[in-house]
C-alpha cells in the first residue's frame, strides 16, 4: 500500500511539474515582453536626448546612445512596425553624425590650436607695448602646446608614476559632464576619434583629413599673416604716436 501511495504521489508530482513548467515559460515570456516595452520607451526618448547631447557637445554620449539604439532597432525590435519611422530617422542621424565629428575635429586641429598661439603672441605684444619696448616681438614658443601628436605619444608610453595627462589613453577617455568639453583640446579630440571609431568611420575621417589638409593649412597661413600684419600695424601706430610731440 505504501508503494502504491508513493507511485500515485509520483504521478501527481509529474502532473504538477508540467503545469509549473508551463507557468515558468509564460513568466519568462512576459518578462521578455516587458523588457522589450521598456526598451521601446527608452528608444522613443533617444531623439530628444540626442539633441541635448549634441547641443552641449557631449559627442561620446551621443554616439553611444545612437549606436545602441540603432542596433536595437535593427536587431530585437526589427519586427516592430510602429518604430519604422524612428528607425529611419536614427539611421539617418547615425549616417550623418560622423560629418559633425569630423568638422569639430578639424576646428580643434587647425583653428583652436592656432588661436592659442595667436593669443599668446598678442599678449606678448601687449606686454611689450606696456613697457615701451620698441624691440621686435620675440618668437612664439609653441613647444609647450598640447598638440594631438604629443597627446598620443605621452598616452602611448605612459608609466604608472606619470602625470594625469599621460595616464589617460584613448580607450580610457570619458566625458566629464561637469566640465566644459572643449576646455582641453587634446582630450576633446581623443573623444571625437573614439566616437568616430564607434561609428566605424575612421577610414572616412582619414580621407577627409587628407583631402582638407592643404586647404586648412592655407587658411592657417592666411589667418596668421593677417594677425601678424595687424599686430605690426598696431605697434607701428603706437611707436609713431609716442615719437610725435603733442
Amino acid at each position: 500500500q505504501v508503494k502504491e501511495n508513493l507511485l500515485s504521489c509520483k504521478m501527481l508530482l509529474h502532473c504538477k511539474r508540467d503545469e509549473l513548467r508551463k507557468l515558468w515559460i509564460e513568466g519568462i515570456e512576459h518578462k521578455h515582453v516587458l523588457n522589450l516595452l521598456d526598451e521601446i520607451e527608452n528608444i522613443k526618448q533617444v531623439p530628444q536626448k540626442l539633441e541635448q547631447c549634441m547641443a552641449s557637445k557631449r559627442y561620446l554620449n551621443a554616439t553611444d546612445m545612437l549606436v545602441s539604439a540603432v542596433d536595437s532597432l535593427e536587431g530585437p525590435l526589427l519586427q516592430v512596425e510602429g518604430l519604422s519611422d524612428l528607425r529611419l530617422e536614427l539611421h539617418s542621424k547615425k549616417m550623418n553624425l560622423h560629418l559633425v565629428l569630423i568638422d569639430e575635429l578639424h576646428r580643434h586641429l587647425y583653428i583652436k590650436s592656432t588661436n592659442r598661439v595667436g593669443q599668446r603672441g598678442k599678449d606678448r605684444a601687449r606686454l611689450g607695448s606696456l613697457v615701451k619696448d620698441a624691440s621686435p616681438v620675440p618668437l612664439m614658443d609653441v613647444t609647450n602646446l598640447s598638440t594631438p601628436r604629443k597627446f598620443l605619444e605621452t598616452s602611448q608610453f605612459s608609466t604608472p608614476g606619470s602625470s594625469s595627462m599621460r595616464d589617460s589613453s584613448l580607450l580610457e577617455l570619458k566625458e566629464d559632464t561637469d566640465l566644459d568639453p572643449e576646455e582641453n583640446s587634446a582630450v576633446f579630440m581623443g573623444i571625437l576619434i573614439k566616437g568616430l571609431a564607434k561609428l566605424k568611420k575612421i577610414p572616412e575621417t582619414v580621407k577627409a583629413i587628407q583631402d582638407r589638409l592643404e586647404q586648412e593649412l592655407k587658411q592657417i597661413v592666411k589667418r596668421s599673416t593677417t594677425q601678424v600684419a595687424d599686430n605690426g600695424y598696431q605697434r607701428g601706430e603706437n611707436i609713431s604716436q609716442e615719437n610725435q610731440p603733442r
